[in-house]
């Protein structure tokens, strides 16, 4: 068996301390950025709120004023006999004017209530952002609480350096293509997306006093590009951390995305619950729980090419089976073995299987070409 320097260790903890904590000062200079903003877009909001009364005041004085004139030419038109010309020219120059300022200024007051729903959709969401950032200032705080304690007993825990090195590798890698993957749906998504709504934005700002009902039209097209973008950045979120399993718990989170699996690619997978009706309070087992779905039902929809499908979830009071299958074309499953030194080849399957491991759990993959595939998992958990 390889020794292992724990010192060593110990040197690379150290040095991804400094990393981390210049990540948090990072993310504590994003957070004072947003407390600024949040700060310049209320100032504005005032001033905005202020510009606005005295339009409105403006648009009521205006009424009042349009209302005698119409009066007044009432009037002249009644005693049309008793009038020069140029006092009914100049009663009806007078009632049109005061018309077309209240119409511009209705137009202002309109802009002025757009502009003020537009800055307070930003300060939510740059309230949004403090508190992201401060939340994930303390979560840096405890992780730096961990890995500055005491590692002389890690090694116990470890098999040998060779497979220390392995997993420290594999770490890494699955930290990138997260990164890349989390970058490149940002990118072609909702990075897009704002974009498109920064364009339709100056062109709503240059047709608003020239043509409103082609401004009104791009408005509504900035809305729906808006709401796709929305429902982009809502499935990023749920990709890295599906909320729901908080809000609605383990087996109504499972049961919707396996609906909503079902719906987007047109494979009919069918959801089975069995044994105990109970809840784990187990964060870890409910997220490895759905993680472990979550890819099985991946690799269906990329390999398989299978029409139809099955999640059973079956609780003990000491365990949580699952089982996925398929009717796809399956492999060779004795064949699905993956070197040390290969980091790409069958990395969803044997990371699942790493994750399980780890927390004394049982994987086995059962398939056969033409025959689907069946994969099954126990994880034990307990009442307590």
């Amino acid at each position: 068996m390889a020794s292992f320097d724990v010192s060593h260790l110990n040197r690379i903890v150290k040095e991804t301390l400094n990393m981390i904590d210049k990540s948090r000062d990072a993310i504590f200079d994003i957070a004072e950025g947003a407390r600024r903003e949040c700060n310049r877009l209320e100032e504005e909001l005032n001033e905005l709120k202020l510009e606005a009364k005295v339009i409105i005041e403006q648009s009521d004085l205006l009424e009042v004023e349009l209302k005698k004139s119409r009066m007044r030419l009432a009037a002249i038109s009644k005693s049309f006999d008793r009038y020069t010309q140029d006092d009914i020219r100049i009663a009806y120059e007078s009632a049109d004017k005061v018309r077309v300022e209240l119409a511009i200024n209705r137009e202002r007051e309109k802009f002025a209530i757009l502009r003020r729903n537009d800055l307070e959709r930003r300060i939510k969401e740059a309230f949004v952002t403090v508190s992201k950032a401060e939340s994930l200032v303390s979560q840096v705080g405890t992780i730096m609480d961990y890995l500055s304690g005491d590692l002389s007993n890690l090694n116990d825990h470890l098999d040998d350096s060779e497979k220390r090195k392995y997993l420290a590798i594999r770490v890494i890698k699955a930290q990138e293509e997260e990164r890349s993957r989390v970058a490149r749906e940002i990118h072609d998504g909702p990075a897009q997306s704002m974009s498109n709504v920064v364009l339709k934005a100056e062109i709503c700002e240059k047709l608003i006093d020239i043509n409103i009902d082609q401004a009104r039209s791009e408005l509504q097209n900035l809305k729906k590009i808006v709401r796709e973008s929305l429902k982009d950045v809502r499935r990023i979120i749920y990709d890295l951390r599906p909320m729901s399993l908080e809000d609605l718990g383990l087996l109504p989170t499972l049961q919707k995305y396996v609906e909503s699996f079902s719906l987007e690619t047109g494979i009919d997978i069918i959801f089975h619950r069995r044994g105990l009706d109970m809840v784990v309070d187990d964060k870890n087992l409910n997220l490895t729980i759905f993680r472990v779905v979550q890819e099985a039902l991946n690799n269906i929809r990329k390999h398989s090419k299978a029409k139809t499908g099955e999640v059973r979830v079956e609780f003990t009071p000491l365990s949580v089976s699952l089982k996925i299958s398929d009717n796809g074309q399956g492999f060779d499953a004795n064949a699905l073995q993956v070197a040390k030194d290969d980091h790409s080849s069958g990395f969803g399957l044997m990371s699942m299987k790493e994750r399980i491991e780890l927390m004394l759990g049982k994987m086995e993959i059962s398939s056969q070409p033409g025959k689907g595939t069946v994969v099954k998992v126990v994880l034990p958990h307990s009442e307590e």
